[in-house]
């Protein structure tokens, strides 16, 4: 699957420890460990020799060992097998990095370059891994709209009632699609005003940018003066990345940031960043269980009456198909917003 091409993060670094562990991309499983001496490696699930379950085995050593037979891996691919002295390339095996406090996976033949996005300025608050039971442009669509916002997420967004001052915009480039939003904050509970430094009037910004290779967003999410349109609040810079598991299953990885320092204002901060921490896993949770009610799993979007808030989701599917999945880029059936 060329999915696989693109580096995809599939564990978190602490998850990963002295025994080996079985992910899943793009309809392929894959077995993760880490050698001895520290090294990663990353081949198919099932050993090349007779077909067991290779994350079943052991690291010993450099290699991991299959428990059926004792064959032993390196994490090049390359085989030992005690019954003989030779040794040679056998098992499937793919790049394996670990950055940002996560390990990342794509096949060795793809010259795909590590996704970025700027953290400078920023401090870590924290990592998630969440499963949606949606295929993989669904769950995009999802995360790629605010309308949605009022009636699925517990704190950040708009209030239902005044929707229709929400301004957003969509800018399309050859490979990426970002969406703009301001709009009023929906009612928070008032303990949380103080703690993000913000007023009941403060809007809220909703700022993104999806990119292909691999198929990621990148969130910046702050609060303004109406008025002034000036930030009145540190900010959230969130990283999601969308990993297809299978056709219905998709893994959503998030990675959260925060402009805020945490021993700023008197160790408020020291409340702020495990709030946010809750924040960010309960409203991606809500995700999750809303796509549980989808009529059907069809991604296309012939036939869809659209809004607009959902004029982005004809760009992605474009850019899905060309750069994320290689095909060319022709004409797809798109519903026009109204």
């Amino acid at each position: 699957m060329p999915e696989i091409d693109h580096y995809h993060p599939v564990l978190k670094s602490e998850e990963l420890g002295k025994k080996p562990v079985l992910v899943r991309v793009a309809e392929r499983e894959i077995v993760v460990f880490r050698a001895e001496s520290g090294a990663l490696g990353a081949l198919d699930e099932r050993c090349p020799h007779r077909g067991m379950r290779l994350s079943l085995g052991t690291v010993e050593g450099e290699e991991l060992v299959c428990r059926y037979h004792a064959w032993g891996f390196g994490n090049d691919g390359t085989r030992r097998v005690p019954a003989t002295s030779a040794t040679r390339h056998c098992a499937q095996h793919y790049d394996i990095v670990e950055r940002l406090g996560a390990i990342w996976i794509k096949h060795p033949g793809s010259t795909a370059t590590f996704p970025r996005f700027d953290v400078a300025g920023h401090s870590p608050v924290g990592r998630f891994r969440h499963t949606a039971a949606a295929p993989l442009e669904l769950v995009l669509d999802n995360f790629i709209e605010v309308e949605h916002t009022p009636t699925t997420h517990a704190l950040l967004g708009y209030p239902l009632d005044r929707m229709h001052e929400v301004e957003t915009k969509t800018t399309v480039t050859d490979d990426t699609v970002r969406v703009y939003n301001i709009g009023p904050q929906r009612s928070l509970p008032a303990p949380v005003y103080p703690l993000f430094g913000i007023s009941r009037d403060s809007w809220f910004v909703d700022d993104w940018t999806t990119y292909f290779s691999p198929l990621y967003t990148v969130y910046d999410q702050y609060w303004v003066d109406p008025s002034t349109r000036e930030q009145v609040s540190a900010g959230l810079r969130i990283a999601v990345f969308f990993n297809p598991v299978g056709p219905s299953e998709t893994e959503i990885f998030t990675f959260v940031y925060t402009q805020a320092s945490l021993w700023e204002r008197f160790g408020l901060n020291l409340l702020l960043f495990p709030l946010t921490r809750a924040f960010v896993d309960l409203e991606v949770k809500r995700d999750c269980a809303m796509l549980l009610g989808l009529a059907d799993g069809r991604t296309e979007l012939t036939g869809a009456s659209l809004g607009r808030f959902d004029k982005a989701l004809g760009a992605c599917r474009k850019r899905i198909s060309r750069i994320y999945r290689g095909k060319p880029d022709g004409a797809l059936p798109i519903a026009t917003p109204d």
